[in-house]
């Protein structure tokens, strides 16, 4: 296939996926929830739903779904978010079961996860010209309880990571409550735009002035990087935010500071080429998803802390890569489709592979959030629409103001 028809094919997949893949039983109270990965149909992610509900933006407008559908799906959706699904303050639980959308064991309620849930709730109320829509995702926009996330350390004002109120609960070292803060770049700038619509304005500038810029250089560039290096860190706010036509408070271009990191990241496995086999010019992308030995989370260089390459290549991240490197994505989505069969099935694309095992190992899994990154990124390339939407709407274009971005 030629690579349009490709990106067609690979969205068409993702939809299916998506449909596949949620609790779609109008009888059930877990109706609208996105299952985490295709290894466990039982657990959902509160995550991959907010994925989900951007996916019913793409089909309508397409036409792979009657609008009738997306818009009955979407409300039923969000109906589930507001009455039925396990929530601290509005935050929602990371996991939850699929058929009853209630919280799985012990685990976090979770902010990211959350702002990755309510992304999709804000492109869905904005595409879709429904009262009922509308009504519905401003009763979940209003529930979440900013504030209870806000502190202040050594001079600066941060969100708290999570929350888990249980003993022994998910990420719990010691007493139950808070875990861990926001304290560095990462995936986290969706939440800051969330927040300055329903918290004092002045605090929620400090919040986006309250994690660190570490920086490096890339082809002579500066750069702000994570941690540790993952390419879905540099991908999951801007498969929503339109960041090509904005500059922040600060005159970062994050779209080009994704661009560059991406390059970066590419470099790093063609630097150990050498040391692995399935790292070459046209099969690059490390991220976190699928592995040889689970799921894993990898990271590539400019980095603090050092990278431990294993391997393996995660599609789903060279995917999402298109907008920022056109040219080299899809020469990888080509070459993995014409030369590697076994990365490619009913939805498209698996999640990784990792030809440096014995035997080389390819992927039989999906995760939600990879799937939802890749299709909302295609969907970016080919029309904008996901990023028009979501950008665009009075609710991020409120936050964007407040925080002082400009637009170019």
């Amino acid at each position: 296939m030629d690579p349009d028809s490709l990106l067609l094919c690979e969205l068409q997949g993702s939809v299916d996926f998506f449909l596949d893949y949620t609790n779609l039983d109008v009888n059930s109270p877990g109706y609208g929830l996105t299952v985490d990965s295709t290894k466990k149909p039982e657990i959902a992610s509160i995550a991959a739903t907010g994925f989900a509900l951007s996916a019913w933006v793409i089909a309508c407008e397409r036409g792979l779904i009657p609008r009738q559908n997306a818009l009955e799906i979407t409300r039923g959706t969000l109906n589930t978010l507001l009455y039925n699904v396990s929530h601290h303050r509005g935050f929602f639980a990371h996991f939850l079961y699929m058929n009853t959308g209630q919280r799985r064991n012990k685990c976090e309620y979770s902010t990211i996860d959350t702002a990755l849930c309510l992304n999709g709730v804000i492109t869905a109320a904005a595409y879709f010209d429904d009262a009922r829509i509308q009504e519905l995702a401003q009763a979940i926009l209003e529930r979440v309880d900013w504030n209870f996330i806000v502190f202040e350390t050594d001079g600066q004002t941060r969100f708290r990571m999570a929350y888990n109120p249980d003993r022994q609960g998910d990420y719990v070292d010691g007493d139950p409550g808070f875990i861990s803060q926001w304290d560095m770049a990462a995936e986290q700038k969706m939440m800051y735009l969330q927040a300055a619509n329903h918290i004092a304005p002045d605090t929620a500038r400090k919040l986006y002035a309250g994690f660190r810029r570490d920086a490096a250089t890339v082809d002579g560039q500066k750069v702000i990087i994570s941690p540790g290096g993952p390419l879905f860190i540099y991908q999951f706010t801007e498969a929503w935010l339109d960041a090509a036509h904005y500059l922040d408070p600060d005159g970062i271009d994050w779209f080009n500071n994704t661009r560059l990191l991406t390059l970066a990241n590419r470099e790093f496995c063609l630097q150990h080429a050498d040391e692995f086999a399935t790292y070459g010019e046209n099969s690059w992308g490390i991220s976190a998803g699928d592995s040889p030995w689970g799921y894993d989370v990898s990271g590539a260089t400019p980095s603090l802390i050092e990278p431990k390459p294993n391997g393996t290549v995660s599609i789903y991240g060279a995917v999402s890569s298109l907008p920022f490197v056109p040219e080299l994505a899809l020469q990888m989505i080509e070459h993995l489709h014409n030369d590697h069969p076994q990365t490619w099935g009913k939805y498209g694309f698996y999640d990784a592979y990792n030809l440096s095992v014995n035997p080389p190992w390819y992927s039989q899994a999906i995760y939600g959030i990879d799937k939802g990154c890749s299709m909302l990124m295609i969907e970016n390339y080919v029309s904008g629409l996901i990023w028009n939407t979501y950008t665009n709407s009075p609710y991020i274009q409120n936050a964007l103001d407040i925080l002082g971005f400009q637009k170019r």
